[in-house]
């Protein structure tokens, strides 16, 4: 249940039930509340940098949300060390032969350094700074988390390194500068990597 500001208490069913059947004017009324909210908790942006899916999957596994630009997305209340890196993408489904879908998960807007050498030492740390990356999936169409994949960090380094390497060497035809690259479940598959499947 939660309360009106006059004190009326309406279920989560109802608020719900509500935004479904939202008129276009009211959606707009409805995000601005969402975005008065997450300022008010010192949340940020909910529409910047996907703070939205994160607040969401922090939450949903145990974690709480940090500052934007702190490095780390989110911590373990528990655990002040247990920081971790959090990434999303659209549920795909499966294939017309059963089998699920790749889904990719980008790293891009990494600052370029002058030197490859320099370069790789900060995309190091810069991946083994949380000692797991959660991949999440969700069905946009009904706003459902589906699954989550927990990666060690030293497996998203052996898998981002080289489209990182190669991003840098083209990234003079970029607009901004930065480099970026994608890592799928088929990448994972094809290097044999381990990883948790956090069922939603």
């Amino acid at each position: 249940m939660v309360s009106t500001p006059t004190g009326t208490r309406i279920s989560l069913t109802q608020v719900k039930e509500f935004i479904s059947g939202a008129s276009f004017q009211d959606m707009k009324e409805i995000l601005l509340e969402v975005l008065a909210w997450f300022k008010k908790h010192n949340l940020g942006n909910p529409f910047n940098y996907n703070r939205a899916f994160e607040f969401i999957v922090a939450h949903t596994i145990g974690y709480e949300l940090l500052p934007v630009g702190g490095g780390s997305d989110a911590v373990n209340p528990d655990d002040p060390n247990d920081t971790i890196e959090m990434k999303g993408t659209e549920y795909l489904g499966e294939s017309k032969t059963g089998k699920e879908k790749s889904h990719s998960f980008t790293y891009n807007g990494t600052t370029k350094k002058q030197t490859i050498e320099e370069q790789e030492k900060y995309c190091y740390d810069k991946i083994m700074r949380d000692k797991y990356h959660y991949w999440t999936m969700t069905d946009y169409s009904t706003g459902k988390l589906i699954k989550t994949l927990k990666v060690k960090n030293t497996d998203v380094w052996l898998l981002i390194w080289k489209k990182w390497k190669n991003s840098f060497y083209k990234s003079a035809t970029n607009a901004d500068g930065r480099i970026g690259g994608s890592i799928s479940t088929n990448d994972l598959k094809k290097h044999n990597i381990p990883y948790e499947v956090i069922i939603h």
